[in-house]
């Protein structure tokens, strides 16, 4: 399969096919009036472009500036600063890197017509550099607010020390530009260049667009381009057949079965969630925007994903860099569907004891629980067979690179990259945005406009019963205020880890109750956490106040 990979040349970030050799044009002939000419030149700058996506599996440290994880390391990421109310213009939360890119896209934009090319590629490419930038700048938006509307080239730095344009007016140009670029991209690629898979689908874009609306309440819209994805083909992962490494784990122990045909469902809707993510099935129908990885043999290979290394606890290779935390843990549904009721945090540090084998109370939280809690979560005493026989997951307090909270990620972890001892270094692609959040988009946007209905439930119950967890009660959910919590509930579940909740718990107003003191098992408070309003949105880092007096009355007005 052919897959585009990011490398570093002359400011430009070249993909190309998975092959180690690459024809590099030297820097030191490097012009607009050189480089401009051909068909392979314009490929090679939107491959540059197409940096941006480039360890897109760093989104998974959002998840622990929110109320799903907790970040032990604040040298590896902003996480573990922003989640305790350390935020200040110290932080850059991605503001300096993105308008590199930003400078990418207009300098392709503006250059893109003078070479000699097929028109419809051009046509094509321009589409996919404008989906880019419009995906740039709403991440820039939904971060820092106002920020710097910049849609040509420059060469001189001071060009771009202009005033911050509205949050308002940068969403609504990322929205015009992608509903105008998306008519001209296709529905897939058939791999090889200029076509590898990764590249902006039409798909891609009205799921980008689906993103967008939902957060910022345009939900009407966002229906309708969820709407567009779900008649394009996309569907979720599900496998429909076992074998036997699936069936390793046994988890009679755990789930009570009424039937063959329950364990079974049981087992298929583990092994389609875990696996999903896992090398052996990238680029399967649920995939939509992914960033792509490769398996490159060194240390800190510039191609691999790093999370076998950031989630995986130390008995497996990793660092726990980024842990679950008790709040998540209870989200998981009972395997009823149903909200579970977990115990008070005294009364677990005794069911736990630490110094001792876990009491049988302890390990009754992790009966009957729903599937994708046993899919992504390592608690103690959870079994993991196919990983490696006899693997149980044991805690015994922090330390020695141990998890702070007790639990480790199980979501992302592939067996077959643990086998490798090469750090960041997994070849499995990320899924940047997939079905599962489209169906929950429309879900959320649809029961918002006009409450509870058919294809509501329908789309709810499609990623349940692919993780063999029984639909969505409809008699008891059956005004728009209960399901709109069973709907934020189960995105929190199924989007563990990647990196959406950040957002969503802004979007929602219900940071201020949720980002709380955080305790592991043993009732050790981990973290102390606080929250203030003007956390909404983070400060524009110095640098960049440094260079751009304008923004200095903005970030007074954000309360920086």
């Amino acid at each position: 399969m052919k897959k585009i990979i990011y490398i570093s040349l002359f400011a430009l970030v070249i993909l190309g096919s998975c092959k180690k050799s690459i024809d590099f044009v030297p820097q030191d002939k490097l012009s607009a009036g050189t480089f401009w000419k051909s068909q392979n030149d314009v490929q090679l700058a939107l491959n540059g472009c197409y940096g941006y996506l480039a360890n897109a599996f760093n989104y998974a440290y959002d998840d622990g500036a929110a109320d799903n994880a907790y970040c032990q390391y604040p040298w590896e990421s902003n996480a573990t600063l922003v989640s305790a109310g350390s935020i200040d213009a110290t932080l850059d939360a991605g503001y300096n890197s993105r308008y590199v890119f930003i400078r990418r896209y207009n300098y392709f934009l503006d250059n893109v017509g003078k070479a000699t090319m097929d028109e419809t590629l051009r046509k094509r490419f321009i589409a996919e550099a404008r989906v880019l930038r419009a995906f740039t700048y709403y991440e820039l938006a939904h971060t820092f607010g106002d920020v710097p509307l910049l849609k040509t080239s420059y060469t001189n730095p001071e060009e771009t020390a202009i005033a911050p344009s509205p949050a308002a007016a940068v969403i609504q140009f990322a929205i015009d530009e992608i509903k105008a670029a998306e008519a001209d991209l296709p529905a897939s690629y058939a791999g090889g260049a200029p076509n590898q898979t990764g590249r902006i689908t039409n798909g891609a874009a009205w799921a980008i667009l689906t993103r967008i609306q939902l957060e910022y309440g345009k939900y009407s819209d966002a229906i309708a381009s969820a709407q567009k994805v779900m008649g394009a083909g996309y569907q979720l992962f599900r496998k429909t057949a076992l074998s036997g490494n699936d069936t390793k784990d046994d988890y009679s122990q755990l789930v009570t079965f009424a039937d063959d045909a329950a364990k079974q469902k049981f087992y298929k809707g583990l092994a389609s969630y875990q696996q999903q993510f896992w090398t052996a099935n990238e680029g399967n129908k649920e995939t939509i925007l992914v960033s792509q990885n490769i398996q490159e043999n060194t240390s800190y290979a510039p191609y691999g994903n790093g999370l076998r290394t950031l989630l995986a606890p130390p008995n497996i290779g990793g660092w726990t860099s980024i842990t679950p935390i008790q709040a998540l843990v209870d989200a998981y549904w009972k395997s009823d569907g149903t909200t579970f009721t977990p115990p008070t945090p005294e009364q677990r540090a005794i069911d736990f004891n630490i110094k001792k084998t876990p009491s049988p109370n302890y390990i009754n939280e992790f009966k009957n629980r729903d599937t994708r809690l046993y899919a992504s979560i390592l608690f103690p005493g959870a079994t993991w067979n196919e990983y490696k026989d006899g693997y149980v997951f044991t805690w015994a307090g922090p330390g020695g690179g141990e998890t702070y909270t007790g639990y480790a990620f199980k979501k992302y972890l592939d067996p077959a990259s643990l086998a490798s001892s090469l750090e960041f270094d997994a070849p499995q692609d990320y899924s940047i945005i997939r079905y599962a959040e489209i169906l929950l988009a429309y879900a959320e946007a649809k029961n918002e406009v006009s409450g509870p209905d058919a294809t509501i439930f329908a789309a709810l119950n499609d990623i349940r019963d692919r993780a063999g967890m029984p639909p969505v009660d409809q008699t008891v959910n059956n005004t728009k205020e209960k399901l709109r919590e069973v709907i934020r509930n189960e995105r929190r579940i199924e989007l563990a880890g990647e990196g959406q909740r950040y957002f969503d718990i802004r979007r929602w107003n219900i940071a201020a109750t949720v980002m709380k003191t955080t305790k592991d098992i043993a009732n050790v408070i981990v973290q102390e956490r606080t929250w203030q309003n003007k956390f909404m949105l983070m400060p524009y880092p110095q640098a960049a106040l440094d260079r751009n007096a304008n923004l200095k009355t903005a970030q007074t007005a954000k309360g920086y």
